[in-house]
């Protein structure tokens, strides 16, 4: 019997779930620092519990989801994630708060591992790179549209603790659906086939393909790059071209716009050209996005100019890397498509946090530093291209 198919739409909307609930505290943090009088330094731990979460649950995610089957872990990580806002929404303490904001994290990790599974469970690696990219173009909207919602949170009710509403709201309204409308994806074959493969053979597996470990970096530079601009980004827009935070946010907006418009786009070309030749173009446009970022900035300064133009390039290539690349991950060994999902998710997300943590230890005043690691990363980006090439 042929499985069903589950709605791209909201396998779109639970794996938007997590980087939304990342996102959404951006606005929160000044707010935060006064109601616990704490140090900026200590309260970015609500943004790094929440990150350090998502890394530590993908993998279990993806293993039990091998095991016991995708709507299960799905449904239980929607249910996390409820019972963690409403405790970081009821909390008076800063260590209580970090401490649910990882339980947060964890229970968010469920959306984007399954999302690919289930695609990949659902139909062939070449046909699942139009869906995923459907998918992808949900999830960049998801931070663009997070920071402005807590901000009419905290306008609404007057407490930063109120984003946690919107959260428990949200994981209510993903929730209901996944419980009556989200199929059973894992195949009955597949069960039997890796019934006696333990974890670590299957990790053991994964960290030794080519395909695997290219199509994972791939999708980790290319978040390291975002993530090195996005550290210093409005710091940089306020302080060399004299923009506010509420323009940063605007263009940045517009950018994740572009971004998504090229998911979009990558679906639709990948059914006619084939997914690498997709993920061909979009690492040689984002290469070139790289080294136009370093020799912009080394040669004409911080303008308007020499960021937006190489920013435009950078985040149309992403919409063509990131479905194409995290298709690629789960593509060989569709019985264990959620242990790939999970491993390859959560080694992505810690690749680009230590581009973020990089370009804020070498940022000091001056933004040609950080235009480097932005071309390294594109560089590193295309490595990992030839990788995957070695490995086929």
């Amino acid at each position: 019997m042929k499985p069903l198919k589950p709605s791209t739409l909201l396998l779109g909307f639970a794996a938007g779930m997590s980087p939304f609930g990342m996102a959404i505290v951006v606005p929160t943090l000044e707010l935060f620092a006064q109601e616990f009088q704490a140090s900026y330094s200590t309260i970015q731990f609500i943004i790094s519990a929440y990150l350090f979460g998502l890394a530590t649950a993908q993998p279990m995610v993806g293993f039990l989801s091998d095991r016991i089957g995708r709507r299960p872990v799905m449904i239980g990580g929607i249910f996390l994630f409820i019972f963690a806002s409403i405790m970081c929404l009821i909390t008076d303490n800063l260590n209580t708060l970090i401490s649910f904001r990882f339980l947060q994290g964890m229970g968010g990790s469920v959306g984007t591992v399954m999302a690919r599974a289930m695609i990949r469970d659902s139909m062939s690696s070449g046909d699942s790179a139009k869906p995923l990219s459907r998918v992808t173009a949900v999830m960049g909207m998801a931070p663009m549209i997070a920071p402005v919602v807590g901000a009419l949170a905290i306008s609404l009710f007057g407490d930063p603790k109120s984003i946690f509403i919107v959260t428990l709201i949200i994981g209510v309204i993903i929730l209901i659906p996944v419980l009556f409308r989200l199929p059973e994806t894992r195949k009955v074959e597949h069960v039997g086939s890796m019934s006696n493969e333990l974890w670590h053979q299957k990790y053991r597996y994964l960290l030794s393909s080519k395909v695997f470990l290219g199509s994972t970096f791939i999708y980790g530079f290319t978040t390291g790059s975002f993530f090195a601009i996005l550290a210093v980004g409005s710091t940089v827009f306020s302080k060399d071209l004299g923009i506010d935070s509420t323009g940063f946010g605007l263009i940045w907006s517009c950018m994740t716009v572009l971004y998504a418009s090229a998911a979009f786009l990558s679906g639709n070309l990948s059914t006619k050209i084939g997914l690498m030749s997709v993920m061909r173009i979009g690492v040689l446009l984002n290469l070139l996005s790289g080294v136009m970022f370093f020799t912009s900035i080394a040669l004409f300064g911080v303008t308007l100019f020499s960021i937006i133009i190489p920013l435009v390039v950078m985040f149309f290539a992403h919409g063509f890397i990131v479905p194409t690349s995290m298709t690629k991950a789960v593509s060989n060994r569709p019985e264990i498509a959620g242990s790939s999902a999970g491993l390859s998710s959560a080694l992505g997300l810690v690749t680009g946090g230590l581009f973020s943590i990089l370009s804020g230890a070498v940022y000091t005043g001056s933004f040609l530093p950080i235009s480097l690691i932005v071309m390294a990363s594109t560089i590193m980006c295309s490595l990992s291209y030839a990788l995957i090439k070695w490995g086929e």
